[in-house]
């Protein structure tokens, strides 16, 4: 073996970057007492380690914090600890560093600025009430979008201008007519009544001397648009709007302005706005110049103030904006039908902006958003069927203003969409008149796998889209059909969500409403904010007569049908361990160490409860240390166990109705047990890492004992638990669930159960992730790749040789047309490639890749793999490549990190920053 590192000049390389607060890039409102500093460090020397920092923070030209030399290699999470933060407060902070390589030489380096300010801290300092715009409504009837307006005068002298904004529904707003902000989906979907979020902008430049105009349009969003596939009103019946223009003069003097009864009102061109049926907007209604202040306005109707659900907790946004990202040029074609169809090439959650010319008044357009084609022609049978309760889905119905030329795009919809079939347009279509535009939260890219099998590229591609295309302020399961945030599908994802971006505010934020609703109980719903049970008690009973399923959520709801979930209740615990071992920040587990223990308990104590059809079980007969064995494990309520496992079932002619009460009846035990121990076992160390040393061995023993039950009650002497099924050995295996004496005979059922299905899986949702690392982690690895690169159904690269863009729902959807084109969750298997084929793997020990290990397997037809990722501490690089001697292996490793390289030799090899280069003889 030859090792070598690149040559490297003796200029003083050392570099401070990516400065952040609180995970973001110089954030504006924020109202975290102690907000957390962040940055990285590059260097040209080797085994470069931070030996000491020193952060200072300043306020107005004062020093309001210096932290002194502090030693260590910390650079991630600091927490600022100066004088008190006050609202509005403009802080600008830097710092400097002392590094040490290898050799011992010590280099300094000091970073620029970075600045943040804080919003508004205390009720006090709101002056805005409230408004509501809407007198009386149907409640049944789609409404048309509020326009809001007023207008202020400013001064001479004016230095800044903030606003300060939010609403029940959503907004977009505009001064003098120029829209304030690139983020959309405003203010995000949060538990709706126990915080809202608040949006902080600076609006300094918009602003003009003389009289200037506020603009608002409110639409219908999460509040009370349709939800879930089958939620309308989830959270109330009419929109609010509030807000808050603060003016800073040179002279030191503050102006506020905020929302009361001097706004006007009035209903224009948005006829209708939802996000999933769409819009009807008439061009001909539109006022024009209604956003600028010279509009006459006298015919407008003055709008209330409202108490309804003002006394919510306001927040500041705590996560990264929703924005408009990549843009792609439509194809035009016409289907089997004769229809004209755009395509345009990849699936995305977004939707259109159209440019139309020659258009008579009142020519009615339709765009129907689509993900498919069935017999060559436009089709929707994909996804709309099942739950969806609205025949409008997916569309914008334009009616033309008459204009030579108009242009349209809509601001509070969002499809899932390839494919678009347009209705009543019939000029040349050219490049640029119809561009789709994608929409999703704005997380740093930190992930790229490449390598020489060209599908199994394609699915690192099709996975990243439907991440981008589900992640949208919140993980829901498709951008189609339900939109649900769906617990489940985001802990079977949130390793792989982390290799491809930064999620690590987009979670803190989502778990942080998963424990505001949890229920009493201990229950984690399988939703949340929940659009599987009703926040809004009076839709609950209006609609319960006929939808019995329906439930109250929250805490004090005990929810729907199925909210008892193993797999997706356990989000409440897998979700914050993982996102603490990518990120390494233990605030994560601080918030959310009291609602992952609480949901163990949950399933404890419906443990204990009997089930009847199991009684005369052995389990229900023995006892140990005085407990029944039985009460260790989870064979009650309802479960979704192995989703959408891919097995022919016998059809039995059973009803929904009749399905749900058989699954409640028999419960899942070999699923919820498995879930029961994970959890526990995880609870105990998150405990142990909290110093909770009480909690740790209290949970550590409950493992235990629940691993020896599982083993003895759930698992054949012979290893076989459940024939014909790879998911049950898969997930024994997993979780170390059978003891030493039964793990080989189970690893044999497993290989066994792969063969017999020709070396293709069969594991559902849950299982799916953890099949090929199984295979590995027991000497396997050769059927690991076999499996990942099988192309006959089920399989991962099925879909892609059937041209696919994203992760399909049904491993069987395109064949069948059946099923959302566009559910992330089996594209689980791209951490298997940053983790097992490039290697790069994060450790407990040092979590947040503090340390990690850079263990590349290498198999299957694979002559090379290269794998980049963007960790907390700068670039991790990981490739292979066999050559005829053997095998070359480069890595490169951040400073102020450290790697074990073990290469297929055997060799493990400590290594600091740097770039290296191993040869590997055959």
């Amino acid at each position: 073996m030859k090792t070598t590192a690149d040559e490297r000049t003796e200029i003083n390389l050392l570099h401070i970057y990516d400065l952040r607060t609180e995970y973001l890039c110089n954030p504006l409102g924020l109202d975290e007492p102690r907000p957390r500093f962040s940055w990285k460090l590059n260097s040209d020397k080797i085994g470069v380690i931070q030996s000491n920092y020193q952060l200072i923070a300043y306020s107005n030209g004062e020093v309001i914090w210096n932290s002194g030399i502090v030693t260590g290699s910390e650079s991630q999470f600091i927490r600022y600890d100066g004088a008190e933060l006050v609202s509005r407060q403009q802080v600008n902070w830097n710092l400097s560093v002392t590094t040490v390589d290898e050799t011992g030489i010590q280099e300094t380096a000091h970073s620029e600025f970075a600045r943040f300010e804080m919003g508004l801290l205390h009720p006090a300092d709101w002056q805005a009430k409230w408004i509501e715009p809407e007198s009386e409504i149907d409640i049944e009837d789609r409404k048309p979008a509020p326009y809001l307006r007023r207008t202020l005068e400013v001064k001479p002298g004016l230095k800044q201008a903030r606003i300060y904004q939010t609403a029940h529904g959503l907004y977009e707003f505009w001064i003098n007519g120029h829209t304030g902000t690139e983020d959309k989906f405003k203010p995000g979907l949060t538990s709706y009544y126990a915080r809202i979020q608040i949006q902080a902008y600076d609006i300094t430049k918009l602003l003009k001397e003389g009289s200037n105009a506020w603009a608002v349009m409110l639409g219908d969003g999460w509040w009370r648009g349709m939800t879930g596939g089958t939620v309308k009103n989830n959270f109330g019946y009419k929109l609010h709007y509030f807000g808050q223009i603060e003016l800073t003069y040179e002279n030191g003097e503050r102006e506020v302005i905020g929302t009361d009864e001097r706004f006007k009102y009035a209903t224009g061109g948005m006829l209708a706005s939802d996000m999933l049926m769409g819009d009807i907007f008439d061009a001909r209604k539109e006022f024009v110049d209604w956003k600028l202040a010279v509009f006459d306005d006298n015919s407008w109707m003055n709008v209330h103030c409202t108490t309804e659900h003002a006394d919510v907790r306001l927040i500041a946004s705590s996560s990264v904006p929703v924005r408009e990202k990549e843009q792609f040029t439509a194809q035009p074609f016409r289907d089997a039908a004769g229809q004209l169809v755009l395509d345009f090439g990849q699936n995305i959650a977004g939707y259109v902006k159209m440019k139309l010319k020659n258009c008579k008044a009142g020519q009615k357009i339709r765009l129907v958003h689509g993900e498919d084609l069935k017999d060559g022609c436009f089709s929707l049978d994909n996804i709309k069927h099942g739950v969806l309760q609205s025949s409008e889905f997916q569309e914008v119905i334009y009616y033309c203003s008459g204009n030579a030329e108009e242009e349209y795009c809509p601001l509070f919809s969002i499809f899932g969409f390839r494919y678009v079939l347009v209705e009543g347009y019939n000029e040349d279509i050219n490049e640029g008149d119809f561009t789709a535009i994608a929409v999703y939260s704005d997380m740093e890219e930190t992930g790229s796998f490449i390598c020489s099998n060209l599908l199994i590229n394609k699915l690192v591609l099709n996975s990243f889209w439907s991440q981008k295309g589900n992640f949208m302020d919140v993980p829901v399961d498709c951008p189609t059909r339900e939109r649900n945030a769906w617990t489940g599908d985001a802990q079977i994802y949130v390793r792989t969500a982390a290799d491809f971006m930064n999620v690590y505010s987009f979670f803190e934020k989502w778990l942080k409403d998963l424990s505001l609703e949890q229920y009493a109980s201990g229950k984690v719903g399988i939703t949340f904010p929940s659009t599987s049970s009703v926040h809004n008690p009076v839709e609950l009973e209006r609609n319960i007569k006929d939808n019995p399923l329906w439930a109250l959520a929250g805490p004090s709801g005990n929810g729907s049908i199925g909210e008892d979930s193993a797999g997706w209740g356990d989000a409440a615990v897998w979700i914050p361990y993982m996102i603490y071992l990518c990120y390494g920040d233990k605030q994560i587990l601080v918030n959310q160490y009291e609602t992952a223990r609480k949901w163990v308990d949950y399933m404890l104590a419906c443990a204990k409860e009997h089930n009847p059809l199991y009684e005369q079980e052995s389990q229900y007969l023995n006892y140990e240390e005085g407990e029944l064995d039985a009460d260790y494990i989870f064979d009650t309520k309802m479960h979704f166990g192995e989703w959408l496992e891919p097995i022919t079932k016998e059809d039995t002619g059973e009803s929904v109705a009749e399905a749900i009460i058989r699954m409640r009846t028999h419960g899942n035990p070999r699923v919820a047990t498995a879930y029961m121990c994970r959890s526990a076992e995880n609870v105990a160390h998150m405990a142990q890492i909290l110093g909770n040393q009480e909690d740790c061995t209290k949970y550590k023993k409950i493992a235990d004992k629940i691993r020896k039950v599982y083993d003895r009650y759930l698992i054949g002497d012979d290893g076989v638990i459940e024939p014909g099924h790879q998911a049950a050995y898969v997930r024994v295996l997993a979780m170390d669930l059978c003891s030493e004496e039964k793990r080989e005979s189970v690893v044999k059922q497993l290989l066994k159960e792969i063969e017999n299905n020709n070396y293709r899986l069969n594991t559902g949702f849950l299982s799916t992730p953890f099949l090929l690392h199984v295979l590995v982690d027991y000497g396997y690895s050769e059927i690991a790749f076999r499996i990942l690169e099988q192309t006959e159904n089920p399989s991962w690269l099925h879909a892609v040789l059937l041209g696919s863009t994203t992760i399909l729902e049904n491993w069987d959807g395109m064949d069948r047309h059946h099923g959302s084109y566009n559910h992330y969750s089996y594209g689980a298997v791209c951490d298997f490639l940053f983790s097992r084929v490039a290697g790069i793997t994060p450790l407990f020990e040092a979590p947040g890749y503090r340390e990690f290990e850079l263990r590349p397997i290498i198999g299957g037809t694979l002559t090379h793999a290269e794998a980049s990722y963007e960790c907390p501490y700068g670039t991790i690089r990981s490739r292979w490549k066999k050559t005829k001697n053997g095998l070359i292996y480069e890595c490169s490793v951040p400073v102020n990190t450290r790697a074990r390289v073990y290469l297929p030799d055997g060799q493990c090899i400590s290594v600091g920053s740097g770039d290296y280069r191993f040869s590997v003889g055959a």
